[in-house]
């Protein structure tokens, strides 16, 4: 996994959410979310940490935190984090292809 790349994402977290800074590791945003985001940009979409625009990013962190505040419940039931990881990367994949083809043409 790319340190840059999730350094990057946990900055984003911090930065938009100050309140969490000292459990920002522990907290569902940066285990599930972030790591959704580190996750279906590397590993579904190929893209390298320098490859990432910031724009892209703070979008998929944001949306990503929308939708595990929209699916909390459904996510809270799901007992392993790299399932609810999972279930947040098919919907992150969708919403990075379309900035990409956007960026595109």
């Amino acid at each position: 996994m790319n340190n840059e790349l999730t350094s990057r994402v946990i900055k984003s977290i911090v930065t938009k959410h100050p309140n969490l800074r000292s459990m920002v590791r522990n907290h569902p945003y940066a285990k599930v979310v972030g790591m959704a985001v580190v996750k279906c940009l590397e590993e579904r979409i190929g893209l390298e940490s320098d490859a990432v625009s910031d724009e892209l990013l703070e979008e998929m962190i944001e949306k990503g935190i929308d939708l595990y505040c929209e699916k909390e419940e459904e996510l809270q039931r799901t007992p392993v984090v790299e399932q609810r990881r999972k279930m947040l990367c098919d919907h992150l994949h969708t919403i990075a292809q379309e900035h990409l083809a956007a960026a595109e043409g």
